[in-house]
């Protein structure tokens, strides 16, 4: 679907926009609350606070333990798949300790 709101984005000001809900078949609804999300990222804060943790531990920790360190610092209760797609989508990955 996200991919028909491009569509639509992109050659709107060739066609009515009318005729794209029909001919791609997207509601005009769908279509504006598209707009209203497509620049906000939900997850930022939880980006800020992960990369933080990060960098407060020296790059040590990996998702479990910054999924723990959320809930102690800022009480959150974080997924630890979602922590571990946050932290792949900075590029963050834990450096392993030699003993």
């Amino acid at each position: 679907m996200k991919e028909r709101y491009i569509v639509i984005e992109e050659i709107k000001h060739k066609q009515t926009i009318r005729e794209l809900y029909r001919y791609l078949r997207v509601s005009r609804s769908g279509y504006y609350a598209y707009l209203k999300r497509k620049d906000k990222d939900t997850d930022e804060d939880f980006k800020c606070k992960i990369k933080a943790i990060y960098e407060q531990r020296n790059r040590t920790v990996g998702y479990r333990r910054i999924q723990d360190e959320l809930y102690r610092q800022y009480r959150l209760v974080v997924n630890h798949k979602k922590v571990l797609r946050l932290m792949q989508d900075l590029g963050i990955k834990v450096i392993i300790r030699r003993k």
